[in-house]
């Protein structure tokens, strides 16, 4: 049969070895700590402002459309090219939906590229640098609206960038693609703050002290050879225990007491 465990023993093991417990978790909680201030002293604030655009591959038909619907000048050439227009509008829109899918799917990298970075540096005015952290997210429930989250160190430029964004995009576009299909759904919104995450890094720091001294004591007791209590007689001699004789430190009392 195989040893079984003895959970006093292992319990005797890191009582008899309590400090080397004790100091490697005191030597990981004074890093921890020390880690923990660094990054109190170096947090910087963070804001983020939103805007939701789509993606709308008939958008000049539909402006062109609606130029001539608001048009006051009542000439048939005209009428006849907004019909002619309006036609083409009904044709298209059919198979427009999933265009627009296809290209937010598609080009939905584009939206944090550097030459989008570059053109809203270009319009706003801004370094690359500050142009912050741009993350598109493409809607789930309608495939062609891209929901944009603008994250940097200041809430004013957050919403500068967003508000920048569609145009920006729109002009990468019209670069890879040669099509004008951006429209704004919901303005930019104010830059807010985003909250300071909970730190853990002193509890990280307690949990790798545990798993650290529990490996080093285990390692200790593995390297000490010697025999300290009979059984370590019976379980690595493999020999039966006949007796033991009590040690006498010269402090016993009485007539067993060993005399001077």
């Amino acid at each position: 049969m195989g040893e079984t465990v003895n959970i006093r023993e292992y319990i005797d093991i890191f009582r008899r070895r309590k400090w080397i417990v004790i100091i490697t978790i005191l030597i990981c909680l004074a890093f921890g700590g020390y880690k923990t201030y660094k990054n109190y002293v170096s947090y910087v604030p963070t804001y983020k402002s939103k805007i939701t655009i789509r993606i709308n591959s008939m958008k000049s038909i539909q402006s062109k459309k609606s130029s001539k619907k608001n048009s006051d000048k009542e000439l048939t050439d005209e009428e006849e090219e907004a019909q002619a227009m309006n036609n083409i509008y009904n044709s298209y829109s059919g198979s427009a939906s999933a265009t627009n899918q296809n290209i937010a799917t598609s080009y939905i990298g584009l939206a944090k590229s550097e030459n989008v970075k570059k053109n809203i540096a270009a319009l706003t005015g801004l370094k690359v640098s500050q142009v912050g952290y741009i993350n598109p997210v493409q809607s789930t429930e309608i495939p062609q609206f891209i929901d944009v989250q603008v994250t940097c160190s200041s809430k004013e430029i957050a919403k500068q960038v967003a508000e920048a964004f569609p145009e920006a995009y729109n002009n990468e576009l019209l670069r890879v693609i040669n099509l004008d299909c951006v429209e704004v759904v919901y303005d930019a919104t104010d830059g807010q703050l985003i909250p300071r995450s909970r730190d853990i890094t002193l509890l990280k720091a307690f949990a790798v002290g545990v798993v650290i001294s529990i490996f080093l004591v285990l390692l200790a007791e593995c390297l000490d050879t010697k025999i300290k209590t009979p059984e370590d007689v019976e379980k690595y001699w493999d020999l039966p225990l006949i007796g033991t004789i009590p040690m006498d430190d010269g402090k016993s009392k009485g007539r067993h007491a060993i005399q001077k």
